[in-house]
């Protein structure tokens, strides 16, 4: 492996445990409350279904595209797009049956999070674009991922932002 890929696998190596550790720190915090109803429940496992379901089809839907027209993006970019439409999917139709939070986490908390993550992947985004990097020969790269998901956390922000707001006011008086 030469430096180039190293230095892809550490920078890969350490986002990754640093979100894990974010998270860990979320729960010890108790900003994190995984604890949800019966109904929220049963909402959240059909949502994981659509999910998994719109995985298994954008990934078979993206190696048919790489077939058909050629290669058009890197491995990691077509995966990353296929990942956040499934979870874009997933938490969508979690918000709309109201079962995305559980009910002691506090909706401005979450909001403010994906937020922050929208910007920062987003700025990434500008930044790669900015300087050559996003494409190479015509390819969208490793770079993308950041735009890609910063995409997915603002489509994921506007539409519980979107149902907060049209949610009856009477819910939350009880």
């Amino acid at each position: 492996m030469d430096q180039y890929h190293t230095g892809i696998l550490v920078g890969l190596t350490a986002g990754i445990l640093a979100g894990l550790a974010f998270v860990v720190f979320l729960f010890k915090k108790k900003i994190l409350d995984t604890h949800f109803d019966e109904r929220q429940e049963q909402a959240r496992g059909k949502a994981f279904q659509y999910g998994f379901f719109t995985l298994l089809i954008a990934a078979f839907a993206y190696g048919i595209s790489d077939l058909l027209l050629g290669r058009w993006c890197d491995t990691l970019a077509g995966v990353s797009l296929c990942i956040a439409l499934a979870i874009c999917v997933f938490a969508i139709t979690c918000i709309l049956k109201d079962a995305y939070l559980s009910l002691r986490e506090k909706p401005r908390t979450i909001m403010t999070f994906f937020a922050l993550l929208s910007a920062v992947n987003l700025g990434l985004g500008v930044m790669y674009h900015i300087s050559p990097g996003l494409t190479e020969n015509g390819l969208l790269t490793y770079r993308a991922v950041n735009p890609i998901m910063g995409t997915a956390t603002l489509v994921i922000l506007l539409v519980y932002i979107v149902n907060y707001l049209l949610r009856p006011r009477d819910e939350e008086a009880e």
